[in-house]
């Protein structure tokens, strides 16, 4: 992960606190391992959407890990079950959520674990909801908006490089098994089209950077 920790490390906040969404999955686990190697400083934000049972152990493990590596540890329980569009709402539950937390905490950086292959699944469906050419583009490794800095340092990597990495660091994660389903349309490209694109070109991803 060395491009990752490069970009880290070329970020101007010093001895300010940093954002870090946590969910407890593959990604956010070796984000938080890797930023831990540059800083202490460390807001981990998860929201706990209680659609799983497994959802609580999680939010312990999360709770006990930023405990034993004096990290700060910032819930919030999202429990609307009426939500017609859960993605979008719970979506923008959880930036409202890293929004207040880089204003308590007076702090502009927000990191998130988003990876090659969401960047491609991104693209792809936002081409197929029709687009305008510009619309197609993704997300950045960092992008600005409101004065918050949101920064993806592992959009370099795909999904494997990320399971090897916790395998090799022998990093704990937990598996949210409901992506495994197609009830939703991103888990739709990432279950049946992200799989053929990988076997045509495993760097596949390097060519939806912009």
């Amino acid at each position: 992960m060395k491009k990752a920790l490069e970009t880290i490390k070329n970020l101007d906040f010093k001895d300010n606190y940093i954002i870090v969404a946590v969910s407890s999955g593959p990604d956010s686990m070796c984000l938080l391992d890797i930023l831990l190697n540059v800083t202490k400083k460390i807001v981990v934000a998860h929201v706990n959407y209680h659609q799983r049972k497994q959802s609580k152990n999680e939010e312990k493990y999360l709770k006990n890990y930023c405990e034993e590596n004096n990290l700060i540890f910032e819930l919030k329980d999202y429990q609307d079950k009426k939500s017609i569009n859960f993605q979008s709402d719970a979506r923008e539950f959880r930036y409202d959520h890293f929004t207040n937390l880089a204003k308590k905490y007076k702090t502009k950086y927000i990191f998130t674990a988003h990876h090659g292959d969401d960047l491609i699944e991104t693209i792809l469906m936002r081409l197929t909801r029709g687009s305008i050419l510009s619309g197609y583009a993704g997300f950045k490794e960092i992008s600005i908006e409101n004065e918050l800095i949101t920064v993806r340092p592992l959009i370099h990597y795909t999904k494997e490089e990320i399971i090897e990495y916790n395998k090799e660091h022998k990093i704990k994660y937990f598996i949210d098994k409901s992506n495994q389903k197609n009830d939703y349309t991103r888990n739709r490209f990432r279950n049946k089209l992200l799989p053929f694109f990988k076997e045509e070109d495993r760097n596949v991803h390097k060519k939806f950077y912009h």
